[in-house]
């Protein structure tokens, strides 16, 4: 992926974030399940709740927040980060995130003692959500 195609991706994506998230803030108890897997076969995916995480995080209940589902913390923390860091570097032209994008692309796809771990965090988080009957 070329870096202006990526940068533009990253705003974009952290734009619906923000949306989708302060609809969930306001409109809090009335947003239905938009979980395809969840909906189909009645089981979590390994995401399930992040957004009810991140709400319960932008509340300040740090706890209740983990306990829903761990990935609305890392989200919540890449929603911060990532649109600040992509302007910085279009103002300052440079190219640091995405530099970081391939080093994360290539350690992924190529390196088993990165890929296997982060495998496992995904599929034990996705047995936590089954486990707690989300």
């Amino acid at each position: 992926m070329k870096k202006n195609h990526l940068y533009i991706f990253l705003i974009s994506l952290s734009l619906v974030g923000y949306a989708w998230l302060g609809w969930n803030v306001v409109e809090e108890s009335t947003t239905p399940t938009t979980c395809m897997f969840k909906t189909i076969t009645h089981l979590p995916c390994p995401s399930c709740g992040t957004t009810r995480a991140i709400v319960l995080l932008v509340n300040g209940n740090v706890e209740a927040s983990l306990l829903v589902n761990p990935l609305g913390l890392f989200l919540a923390f890449a929603l911060m980060i990532v649109p600040s860091w992509t302007v910085m570097d279009m103002i300052r032209r440079s190219d640091s995130l995405f530099r970081l994008y391939v080093t994360a692309e290539r350690l992924l796809g190529n390196n088993k003692w990165v890929s296997v771990p982060a495998i496992a965090a995904v599929l034990l988080n996705w047995f936590w959500n089954i486990a707690k009957g989300l």
